[in-house]
């Protein structure tokens, strides 16, 4: 064997072993989320509640089709590097999938769970009922973290939204615009 086949066989080693360690560390991050959540005090809906489970489908497929390629090594480690990535993103909206609410201690969404401690502000309070802002969409919530990360959390209904927002406010009193 030459050097580039022996680099060639240990990137896809190393990406099967990462792809079967993201899938399986699933139930384990998932238990450690809802441990510190607490008590789940409203649920959120969920828009797309098995669409992960198809991004990690297609991520390993991915995986498996590179070596049946000729690929260069270069587009061989950035097409495993792209599966993993999927796989991993997979794995964060299985976190959330089934499990979306206002908890004790975080929200959790379809794609991230945020510590009340973790949120900085809830920027969409500020300005929609401001009379000079238009098209305001009451239907979703942005969170600000304290990292400088944005999320977008999507309601149902802007009954929904605004009982969960009141919620939220009541949880963490430091978020009042």
């Amino acid at each position: 064997m030459n050097v580039k086949a022996i680099v060639y066989f240990s990137m896809l080693a190393f990406a099967l072993v990462a792809y079967i360690a993201i899938l399986s560390s699933i139930p384990l991050r998932r238990k450690k989320i809802l441990k510190s959540a607490g008590k789940c005090l409203m649920s959120l809906p969920e828009l797309t509640s098995k669409k992960w489970l198809g991004i990690a489908i297609m991520a390993g497929i991915l995986i498996v089709i590179v070596p049946l390629r000729n690929f260069g090594i270069f587009i061989s480690g950035v097409l495993l590097g792209a599966g993993l990535l999927a796989a991993e993103l997979a794995a964060r909206q299985a976190l959330g999938s089934g499990k979306a609410g206002i908890y004790e201690n975080m929200l959790i969404s379809e794609t991230s769970a945020v510590l009340w401690s973790d949120i900085l502000s809830l920027p969409t309070l500020a300005y929609e009922n401001d009379p000079e802002t238009s098209q305001v969409d009451r239907s979703s919530l942005r969170i600000l973290t304290q990292k400088g990360e944005e999320k977008l959390i999507l309601f149902s209904s802007e009954e929904e939204r605004q009982k969960a927002v009141e919620l939220i406010l009541k949880l963490a009193p430091s978020l009042k615009p």
